[in-house]
């Protein structure tokens, strides 16, 4: 399918850096669409932005590792979920001195995000503690406005989704990147708020959560996910140019992974299922 392509080193564009929810997958049947957590990266002259730093984050650590200097990172989470932090305790840029980090969340979820995150990796989980870290590092919320902000030369917009404990979907425009991230979203094709479909319109790639198929959700009510019915109206109704199936289910096997996509597509065909290192141009 046009504008979108598996990813050749060095770091350019939106790249997808995992795509499985709740646990990673491994093994030959998990090998197409990989293996890997929660991440995605975009890399400008100005700066690396990484969204959520599931097991994926490591294809981002290597691609780094010739870098005597990293560039300026900031890291937006959506959510605090361990599948989308599993991967912070080995970045590589942490252990660098050169390296400036920020994270960046929802302030008004539940508890304070900044003592979440340090207390997800400290002693005993992890020998390094996240305030040991030898990068310089920063933690900022979230601005309380609707306006949005800029980083590295991209327009960051967000939207509050359905997801246990809240979960924040992004969006991203600047030269050659349009792009929603809504990764974690519980909604049913014939109640999707007007608002998340505005939020969505017209974007160039909607990456969007397709965890449970048909036949599974409603045992799963409340549990924070979607399936391809789901996405491919929101798909519709938002008139993007590019669907991308992700939060792949960690049972669910490559041919598994197909027939959602072949499902999708039969009624929205620029469908695919999103892989690691997938870039979109």
């Amino acid at each position: 399918m046009p504008n979108i392509r598996i990813m050749i080193p060095p770091m350019n564009g939106f790249v997808i850096r995992g795509t499985r929810g709740t646990l990673p997958s491994c093994g030959a049947d998990f090998l197409r669409y990989g293996g890997d957590t929660t991440c995605f990266s975009l890399e400008t002259p100005q700066g690396l932005l990484v969204i959520d730093a599931g097991t994926g984050l490591r294809h981002v650590t290597q691609e780094l590792a010739d870098r005597a200097v990293p560039p300026p990172i900031t890291v937006l989470l959506t959510h605090l979920h361990m599948d989308h932090l599993i991967g912070l305790p080995s970045f590589g840029p942490l252990y660098s001195g050169n390296a400036h980090i920020r994270f960046m969340a929802d302030p008004n979820r539940e508890g304070d995000w900044q003592h979440a995150l340090r207390a997800f990796m400290r002693k005993p989980y992890w020998p390094v503690g996240l305030h040991q870290a030898d990068a310089a590092v920063e933690y900022e919320s979230l601005p309380e406005c609707h306006g949005g902000m800029d980083i590295y030369g991209i327009h960051i917009t967000w939207c509050e989704v359905p997801h246990p404990q809240r979960c924040m979907a992004y969006r991203l425009e600047g030269p050659g990147c349009s792009v929603v991230v809504a990764t974690d979203v519980e909604f049913r094709a014939n109640a999707i708020p007007d608002t998340f479909v505005d939020f969505c319109r017209g974007t160039g790639h909607l990456i969007f959560d397709t965890h449970f198929t048909p036949a599974e959700i409603d045992q799963h009510a409340g549990w924070g996910h979607s399936t391809w019915q789901a996405a491919v109206a929101l798909a519709k109704a938002a008139d993007v140019d590019r669907l991308l199936l992700t939060h792949h289910s960690p049972k669910r096997r490559d041919p598994e992974v197909d027939a959602i996509v072949e499902a999708a597509r039969d009624h929205f065909p620029a469908t695919s299922g999103a892989c690691t290192n997938m870039v979109l141009d």
